[in-house]
């Protein structure tokens, strides 16, 4: 089962997402990225048992070891919430930034599009694999103008594509605006 959180930077995702995700387990895992800080406490430990992993870049694979080690008894009391699928995927983009050479290499721009779309199906694998309670955090995606270079429209691109895919098979997707949440999956039109 996938919740998705998605809103703006500071908006509130992280409380909501580990107070909502506490209601639906006795034990939880909070799974953060490189570029991720922490929250200033957890929820209440008396409803749900926190522990703190960090992934990083090996999100993915955290979470493909997390779901075959699991004992499926254990799961379905267990929670688990990434924060945030978008830290993960830029943190993928900064470090194929930092390889590009100077001025322009088309040939470079091939290899960056091809890394950043294969890290993006990587972790939506992982994702759409993963047996549970699974709680995405995740920022809606930039806007870009027509002076945006290439590679950053492509992550860009990229990033949409996750949150249309993830939000597509949710179960729950919820929008937070200064910390309000709106349940928007309940619009979603199903027929």
């Amino acid at each position: 089962m996938i919740i998705g959180i998605t809103g703006g930077h500071g908006s509130g995702k992280t409380s909501f997402a580990l107070s909502y995700a506490a209601g639906f387990g006795r034990e939880g895992l909070y799974l953060s990225t490189l570029h991720t800080s922490l929250p200033d406490g957890m929820p209440d430990s008396s409803r749900c048992r926190w522990q703190h992993l960090p992934a990083g870049e090996e999100l993915p694979g955290l979470l493909h070891r997390i779901n075959e080690e699991s004992n499926l008894f254990r799961a379905e009391r267990r929670v688990v919430v990434v924060d945030s699928v978008t830290s993960y995927l830029a943190g993928v983009h900064a470090q194929l930034w930092k390889k590009r050479p100077e001025g322009d290499n088309e040939e470079y721009d091939a290899i960056y599009i091809e890394e950043i779309a294969a890290a993006r199906k990587r972790l939506q694998d992982a994702l759409l694999a993963f047996q549970g309670r699974l709680f995405l955090i995740t920022n809606d995606p930039p806007a870009y103008t027509p002076f945006t270079d290439p590679k950053e429209r492509r992550y860009i691109i990229e990033h949409a594509a996750l949150n249309r895919e993830l939000a597509r098979r949710s179960h729950q997707w919820f929008r937070l605006e200064a910390g309000m949440p709106e349940e928007v999956s309940a619009r979603r039109f199903r027929g």
